[in-house]
């Protein structure tokens, strides 16, 4: 098969509207939400079955050996850029199989904070917050609260496939390199946030190399910080696994279509490095 761009492929249909305060789903994530409900060739599970969080699991498999990779998007549901990034990713991946190995997406990890446009799931009174907080969760709990529940079901399916590569995509406030060092409020964005491992350091020097010399824009590179926070996904793959771990952060200090294409150049940039593409 002819290799096509990843990312040209999934930016060159790129439509967004916003209303009011609340976001609104692009069309494209309509029109694709729609064809994978109705199509029958993709292998999916539904996590948390029967329950209001239930989300499902697309797998894109070579039938060829390799390392599998899982992709997270809507863990937070007020970060659109990671689940558009997502959707998108299953739309390519269903056109353009990996060459080798396999690849899985859950493209809204949190669903109902997806639909609710918010950072997480509402827990009973007196319970902490962050329990509703997906990222917070991990390694999670098979009988715990729903996100909880979600983690564990996650991290079992990593387990399962044996991952190598664990990827979860967000967005944050301001960049990083922009924010005061002193200032209470730190930035994240347009950071790859990674476990301190030597699967996940080969992988950050090249993505950094990708995308840094491309852009002109100096507040639209990208840096890089060790550690991702405790009971993330991308800690607890990189502390449980041992393997290659990252939160990809970008900032909305850009656009949509902007933060969307940072995804997608960082995923891509994997992919070619683990001949995939």
């Amino acid at each position: 098969m002819k290799k096509s761009s990843l990312l040209v492929f999934c930016i060159a249909s790129l439509i967004y509207h916003c209303t009011g305060i609340k976001y609104q789903p692009t069309l494209k994530i309509q029109q694709i939400r729609q064809k994978f409900s109705e199509i029958g060739d993709v292998e999916h599970r539904m996590l948390l079955e029967d329950t209001t969080y239930q989300t499902q699991a697309y797998f894109f498999d070579s039938q060829k050996p390799g390392p599998a990779i899982l992709i997270l998007g809507g863990t937070h549901g007020d970060e659109p850029a990671g689940y558009e990034s997502a959707f998108r990713l299953l739309e390519y991946f269903h056109q353009n199989p990996p060459n080798k190995a396999k690849i899985i997406i859950i493209p809204e990890a949190n669903r109902l904070a997806v639909e609710n446009f918010n950072r997480r799931v509402p827990v009973p009174k007196g319970v902490d917050k962050e329990k509703g907080n997906l990222n917070r969760c991990y390694p999670g709990k098979e009988d715990g609260f729903p996100m909880q529940q979600m983690a564990y079901q996650i991290q079992k399916l990593a387990i399962e496939n044996n991952v190598q590569t664990f990827i979860d995509l967000h967005e944050a406030r301001r960049p990083h390199l922009d924010t005061d060092p002193e200032g209470e409020t730190k930035g994240l964005g347009q950071t790859i946030i990674y476990y301190p491992n030597e699967a996940s350091t080969i992988l950050v020097i090249n993505m950094l190399d990708g995308m840094n010399a491309s852009l002109q824009d100096p507040s639209a590179k990208f840096s890089s910080l060790e550690r991702p926070i405790k009971n993330s996904a991308a800690w607890w793959a990189g502390e449980t696994l041992g393997i290659a771990a990252f939160t990809f952060e970008t900032s909305r200090s850009f656009s949509l279509d902007q933060r969307i294409e940072f995804h997608l150049k960082l995923v891509e940039i994997v992919l070619e490095s683990m001949e995939m593409l």
